[in-house]
């Protein structure tokens, strides 16, 4: 019976070691919940197999308060809908969670935003023109969580 539990002890043991080390599959980053204020539409890509993904151009506002002009990453499935387009045109403040990812970070150089893009704030060309050698950083939204604050 000891020998049975002590067995039992060092597949417990092994199995919680495996747990808790970091996945070499992605981002470790935790949601955070934050302000979002979309500026801009940089790109988006619709495919109802697939999935869809909406890059915008954002002023996020995190729990210490602090402001960053930044990528915001929305994927979603094929069936969901994305952020209704009334909503971006009225410039409405959205709460969501998001993680941090660095692994998209890039240059406002980098970051294409063309003629007929839909922007929702004027100084947002401004805003990326002055970060061209800058790292602007990209933060991934949990679709599920956007929400309109209560008034």
């Amino acid at each position: 019976m000891r020998k049975l539990w002590v067995a039992a002890m060092g597949v417990v043991c092994a199995c919680t070691a495996w747990a808790v080390r970091p996945s070499a599959f992605g981002n470790q980053s935790k949601p955070m919940k934050a302000s979002v204020q979309i500026l801009a539409i940089s790109s988006s890509s619709r495919q109802s197999f697939a999935g869809n993904q909406d890059v915008y151009l954002a002023d996020v506002q995190l729990k210490d308060g602090s402001h960053q002009f930044a990528r915001l990453v929305d994927q979603y499935p094929g069936f969901a809908l994305p952020i209704r387009a009334s909503l971006l045109n009225d410039r409405t403040l959205l709460t969501l969670q998001v993680t941090r990812e660095p692994e998209c970070d890039v240059r406002g150089a980098q970051i294409y935003l063309a003629p007929s893009s839909a922007v929702f704030n004027g100084s947002v060309r401004d805003s990326l023109q002055s970060r061209l050698n800058q790292v602007v950083p990209c933060f991934k939204s949990l679709h599920q969580t956007i929400r309109v604050p209560k008034q």
